[in-house]
């Protein structure tokens, strides 16, 4: 029997790893689409966005991290339908996050309860109402086709992926990270949720891809997203600054423009108090 050449043998590598690639990109579609349903199916369980909005940033991650194999037009695309997406559902998240934080707190009156629960149950039906329509339906659509059959560029489709390079592009992703969040300036609102998310990014990619990447890539993320968890908390704290500004424009009660006004400075006072923390001052 005739020996298979080396080029033949890191060919065959290089699509399989082409085709995993490729799995994990139609089943976390598939995850995307189930988690569309079930926020159809029970609008009012704030974890069904929640979810769906993980879903698609997982699937984004891995489109963003295929790109240098993706045919470019073809990445270029899918990024922008599923940002495009996510982007109607922001907003709900936000207020879904604000109203959370008024009802653990004890000393919220029912009335801002209420006001709060009224917020978010109407941009609900507003998200509900955009992502039912046909223009958003047939581009949720397009997106996920897109992703479950991705046209390689003719190099990678010929001979593969290589295990190596995307271990490479993966340990480049978590070392341009990792630097960027040690000199992150906390100050910067922009700067400090773009980090998080690429912080993110790394962090999705190395768990879908763990079978190609190996568990030591996934420990790798872990480590690095564990020392900027609280990033969250302060771009959620500069999101309630905002929805609260947002609010105190409308007609209201005095008792719920006051206590609006006491979240506001609670939430003010510990943005401070974290960039003291960090030798920063906004």
């Amino acid at each position: 029997m005739k020996k298979e050449s080396a080029t033949k043998r890191h060919d065959k590598m290089g699509l399989l790893v082409q085709r995993q690639l490729q799995r994990t990109l139609a089943e976390t579609a598939d995850a995307v689409q189930g988690h569309r349903e079930a926020f159809f199916a029970d609008p009012d369980d704030i974890e069904t966005n929640h979810h769906l909005r993980t879903y698609i940033r997982r699937l984004r991650s891995l489109v963003a991290f295929v790109k240098p194999w993706q045919r470019s037009k073809q990445n270029a695309e899918t990024q922008a339908l599923l940002k495009r997406i996510v982007s109607h559902t922001s907003l709900l998240r936000e207020l879904d996050v604000f109203e959370g934080q008024v009802r653990a707190d004890h000393g919220s009156s029912p009335e801002l309860v209420a006001f709060c629960a009224d917020a978010a149950a109407a941009e609900r039906a507003r998200v509900l109402g955009v992502l039912a329509s046909k223009p958003v339906k047939r581009s949720f659509k397009r997106a996920m086709s897109l992703a479950k059959n991705v046209e390689w560029k003719k190099r990678y489709a010929k001979h593969g992926v290589k295990k190596g390079a995307v271990r490479a592009r993966y340990d480049d992703m978590v070392e341009s990270v990792t630097a960027e969040l040690e000199a992150l300036d906390l100050a910067d609102a922009e700067r400090t949720h773009d980090v998080r998310k690429r912080a993110k990014r790394a962090r999705y990619v190395a768990e879908l891809c763990a079978d190609i990447l190996g568990t030591d890539a996934v420990d790798a993320a872990k480590d690095m997203t564990a020392h900027q968890d609280h990033l969250g908390d302060i771009c959620d704290a500069r999101a309630n600054v905002r929805l609260i500004d947002g609010f105190l424009q409308q007609d209201l009660s005095e008792s719920v423009r006051q206590e609006l006004l006491l979240l506001r400075a609670r939430n003010e006072a510990y943005l401070n108090d974290v960039l003291d923390t960090n030798g920063n001052r906004r």
